[in-house]
């Protein structure tokens, strides 16, 4: 009887360490299944990142943190997600929403190396174009406020500053680009022929004009026409530097320099400020302007 008992004893210990060894393995094969399909889903992501596919890359790091969930994964699904969508935001133009993402994926503990670079460039980026924008807009609305005054020609130089700006025509920049161009072409022509043709008539004034303006000249012993002093004008700038003729276009050039340094409001600048500050650059030897230089010296 005892050796029937100890039999028993020995078959259901027996049972129960199969049990025991059975239950390990079946854990020991799942945690390992676990890790392999976190490997190759964290894998596929990274590779995913590469291309700046990252809406593939969040799903992929997303089914690597189902697998295991790791501080890595659920961060790379982050700054995935975050950088999705900051790039869908900058396409409609959504500027605001997409600084604020990036710079969640930037400051990402934990993340993709990639990725937190890639943030780190597209937010410069877009503090960029947010400040370009909002230079635009300025001298759009200036432009619109010159209109009304009659003042055509100050409003046509901040408006072709616009429709000049380089990458005004992409996709960051198209409905300025459109708006200005829209007011640039139904601004009536520029002052600049009627001049011309006033100045023709003045030549051919009758000989007993010509006979005092020689003797008011004789009276003088010098020429003032390009002296600004000489018709009040004693603040305006001679629109001369070397020698050249200082342009509008060369004014317009001068205007996105500052805009690009990154000066503000540089829609308020008069031509004459402008001016100023080209002649006070090329006295130094530069062909740039910078902000100190529209300071009379």
């Amino acid at each position: 009887m005892k050796k029937a008992l100890a039999l028993l004893a020995t078959t259901a210990v027996g049972i129960l360490l199969v049990g025991c060894s059975n239950g390990s393995s079946s854990a020991s094969s799942s945690s390992s299944n676990n890790n392999n399909e976190y490997k190759t889903e964290m894998s596929k992501g990274n590779k995913a990142v590469n291309k700046k596919d990252y809406e593939t890359a969040a799903d992929h790091f997303e089914s690597a943190n189902e697998a295991k969930n790791t501080k890595k994964s659920k961060a790379s699904k982050i700054q995935a997600d975050k950088l999705a969508d900051a790039i869908e935001d900058m396409n409609d133009r959504e500027f605001s929403d997409a600084k604020k993402s990036l710079t969640t994926a930037k400051n990402q503990t934990n993340g993709n190396e990639k990725m937190t670079s890639h943030s780190k460039k597209l937010l410069s980026q877009v503090k960029t174009i947010m400040r370009r924008r909002s230079d635009y807009k300025a001298n759009i609305k200036t432009a619109k406020e010159l209109i009304k005054a009659n003042n055509n020609d100050q409003a046509r130089t901040l408006l072709e500053q616009v429709t000049k700006a380089d990458g005004i025509k992409g996709k960051y920049y198209s409905d300025l680009y459109k708006k200005a161009k829209k007011l640039l072409d139904n601004l009536p022509a520029s002052s600049a022929t009627s001049e011309n043709s006033t100045a023709d008539s003045n030549s051919n004034n009758d000989s007993e004009n010509s006979d005092a303006s020689a003797t008011n000249s004789n009276d003088n012993n010098t020429d003032d026409s390009n002296n600004p002093a000489a018709n009040g004008d004693f603040d305006v700038e001679k629109r001369e530097v070397d020698g050249n003729k200082i342009t509008d276009a060369d004014i317009a050039k001068a205007r996105q320099d500052l805009t690009d340094q990154g000066v503000k409001n540089v829609a308020a600048w008069s031509d004459n400020d402008i001016v100023r500050a080209i002649k006070n650059a090329a006295a130094d030897g530069r062909s740039t302007i910078k902000a100190s230089d529209a300071q009379v010296r």
